[in-house]
Order: C-alpha cells, then structure tokens, then sequence
C-alpha cells in the first residue's frame, strides 16, 4: 500500500510539472502573439519573427472561429486576441488546478505518513514482542542470603566486652530460623556456602512469592533475636538467569559482589533482573535505582522494595 501511495505521489508531481510547463509555453505564445498583433496594427514590424507561429495559431483558431472584430469602422483579424483570452484562461485554470493537486499530494503525503506510523508501530510492537520473549527464556533466580549479628549490650565507643562473643553462634541460628522457614517452598533449592545461603528458583513467576517468604522470615528472626538483645540483619542479593548461563563464573559472582554493598534487609540486583521482573504482571516490589557501583566493572544496582 505504502508503494501505491508512493508512485501516486511521484505521479502527481510529474503532472505538475507538465502542468508548470505547459503555463510557461502558453504564457511564451501569449507575449509573442500579443505583441505581434499589437505591433502589426502600428505597422510595426518589430517582432515580425513571430509571424509564423502567429500566422500557424491564426490557422488553427479559425478552425473554430472565423469571425472579424470591427474596430474605428476597421475589420481586424481577432483570432490572434481570441487565442491570447482563452489562453490567458488556461494559465489560470492550470494555476487553480495545480492547487488541487498539490492539495491532493498533501492527502496521500499524510496519508503516507500515517502508514508508515502504522507500520513502525506494528513493527516496534513485534520488535518488543520477540525481545520480551528473549527476555522471558531467563526464568531462573537466584537468592544469596548473609546474617549479620551484633549485640546490643556492647557499644564500641564505650565497651562492654567482645563484640565477637557469641556472634557465629547467633548467625548460625539466624540461619537455621530461616532455613525452617523457607525450606517447604515449592521449585526451590537450598545451599549453605561459608556465611551465606544459596536459594534457587527455577520459576521466575514464583520470585514475589520466594521474597515475600523471605523478608516475613527475616522480619521475625529480627524480632526474636532482638528481645534476646541482638541486632541481626541480612543482606541480600538476586539475579535472574537461562539455562544456558555458567552459574559458577557469571551468576554466583555477581551475587556475592552485590552483597559487598551491604544494603539492609532488602534485595538487591543488577538492571538486568529489573528489565526481567517488570515484565511480571501485578508484582508485589517496587525496584527503584540505589546507585552506581564498582563490582569488578560499574553497574547500576537496584533495591527490591516491599509494595504498601
């Protein structure tokens, strides 16, 4: 269709262009008759050149008309001015219909243009559909989880005793609260790496359920380590992944870097994750941009927010 338009356009611009040129001839016949009639009338043979195109266009007009006009009691010849009036005409009515056209030309150029917004659009849309379905192919999480305990009896400015006392041992049932917890969830699997835990995810539409879990546990391992006068917090990181990804090279490395920013009780995760979860219908986390940082190259990271 877009070609359709296309040729009609080129089409109606080469008309104009006749059109342009055809105004131009006659405007030429209309000076050159008109001034040859004019200057034949004085007796003047000034522009007797034109006689044969006057004489080739007198010819042709009394074809139609044969008539002579009376001036002063003189007969004149009057086809040469009968042919200057209805030449003068077309010049006119070729003008008007060069408007038109050119009007006609703006149609199919909105037109047109209309098309290709269509066209792009679909396209855009298909671009988005097939880059969305890219997108989706990475359908497996990954959760790393860190305790960290402190107790609140001892101040650092002021002592109190070791602030190492007892602190493994807090983190480790920290750990087991959590596990507890966690350990019923559906598709998931579990890993204890020194400090840390590992949870995988091999269904991304299950990730608002796995965190919600999460943030519930923590909350109440928080709570409970707090009446026994600890501060227990966690750290965490997330990072979506296909099946065609090196967990042990790109994944895990990642999520342990990203734990290196120490950001409390919420996950944190690269842009890539972000592009992924938006993609979620009705997700219960808000991401919002905490900052660039320096994890072996500068990336954007991103905090996981509970919605109200």
């Amino acid at each position: 269709m877009l070609k359709i338009h296309e040729s009609i356009s080129k089409f109606l611009h080469f008309l104009i262009n006749i059109l342009f040129v055809l105004q131009i001839i006659l405007m030429i016949l209309v000076f050159l008759t008109a001034s040859y009639w004019f200057f034949n009338l004085i007796n003047s043979d000034v522009f007797s050149f034109a006689q044969p195109i006057a004489d080739s266009i007198t010819d042709f007009v009394r074809l139609f008309y044969d008539r002579e006009v009376q001036v002063g009691g003189v007969y004149i010849d009057g086809t040469l001015l009968l042919f200057d009036l209805i030449a003068l005409a077309c010049v006119f009515l070729l003008a008007k219909s060069k408007y038109y056209i050119y009007r006609a030309i703006d149609s199919v150029n909105i037109a047109s243009k209309q098309l290709k917004a269509e066209q792009e659009e679909k396209f855009n849309k298909e671009l988005q559909k097939e880059a969305e379905m890219n997108i989706k192919k990475a359908n497996n999480v990954a959760v790393l989880v860190r305790f960290t305990a402190k107790n609140m009896m001892i101040d650092a400015c002021w002592g109190g005793g070791d602030p190492n006392d007892g602190v493994k041992e807090i983190e480790d049932e920290a750990f087991k609260i959590f596990y507890s917890s966690i350990k019923n969830l559906t598709g998931c699997r579990f890993a204890k790496t020194d400090d840390k835990m590992l949870i995988l995810l091999n269904d991304f539409t299950k990730t608002d359920n796995l965190l919600s879990f999460i943030e519930a546990s923590i909350s109440r391992i928080s709570g409970e380590m707090r009446r026994k006068k600890w501060l227990v917090y966690a750290n965490i990181s997330i990072d979506v992944y296909d099946n065609k990804t090196n967990f042990k090279t790109e994944v895990y490395p990642i999520l342990e870097r990203l734990l290196s920013i120490n950001h409390k009780n919420e996950p944190v995760c690269l842009g890539n994750f972000v592009i992924r979860y938006n993609l979620q219908s009705n997700s219960a986390f808000n991401p919002f941009m905490k900052g660039r940082y320096n994890l072996g190259q500068e990336y954007e990271v991103w905090a996981l927010v509970k919605k109200n």
